[in-house]
């Protein structure tokens, strides 16, 4: 391929040779594209990151290995250089694609959506790469719900109802009354709850509490 001046330059690195040759065709229909190398391992990902000068990388999440490998070469060549890397992987795990993105790939690619490559090679290197709708949805999904079980879990269940039950709009003489306890037990709690919300009110916190899905009964203890 013919590198043409102020073309992107594209690293590549997918252990299927199909899938190197259709990318291949793909990224050489594109006039401001250069595909500048294709590798087959993690280990050959790691070295040539390091020594190409690359704008881009496309990784594939599965490269010479059943494991994930790619997903450990992302965190390992982002140890070493700042380099956009665009994850392609037929693998529709919503966990996978949230530890591609925290690992810090700046998209995830289905390669049922292989087309639209193009599209975030330039976004990724212009650094206004926004996730692919295709996963973007099933990814702020799964955050959601990471983030519904570590908040269950950082609250006891006291806290948990008192929260409720303010969310219910219930006043605390009411809710001291439900729960049997003291004015100052209640005043306790409610300092505990505002500590791990960093809020300045229990009603602050219950709302906080309500949008991150606190009421959702299939986490209820």
């Amino acid at each position: 391929m013919i590198r043409r001046n102020g073309s992107i330059k594209v690293l590549l690195a997918d252990g299927d040779l199909a899938w190197q040759q259709r990318l291949a065709m793909l990224l050489e229909s594109e006039p401001d594209i250069y595909l500048s190398n294709i590798v087959s391992t993690k280990e050959e990902a790691i070295r040539a990151s390091v020594q190409l000068d690359v704008d881009v990388m496309i990784l594939e999440m599965i490269l010479n290995s059943p494991k994930r490998d790619g997903l450990d070469a992302v965190a390992e060549i982002l140890r070493n250089k700042e380099l956009p890397i665009i994850v392609l992987s037929s693998i529709h795990d919503p966990e996978v694609m949230v530890d591609a993105v925290v690992a810090g790939a700046v998209n995830y690619i289905t390669k049922s959506n292989y087309m639209d490559i193009p599209v975030a090679i330039r976004e990724a290197h212009r650094r206004q790469s926004s996730l692919h709708a295709d996963v973007a949805t099933i990814i702020r999904s799964e955050i959601e719900l990471i983030k519904r079980k570590e908040l269950h879990c950082m609250l006891t269940p006291t806290e948990k109802e008192i929260l409720q039950l303010i969310g219910l709009g219930y006043r605390q003489t009411i809710i001291r009354e439900l729960l049997g306890i003291t004015s100052n037990t209640l005043k306790s709690h409610v300092r505990h709850i505002t500590r791990k919300f960093d809020t300045r009110s229990i009603r602050e916190a219950a709302e906080k509490a309500k949008r991150r899905g606190l009421y959702d009964q299939h986490y209820a203890t």
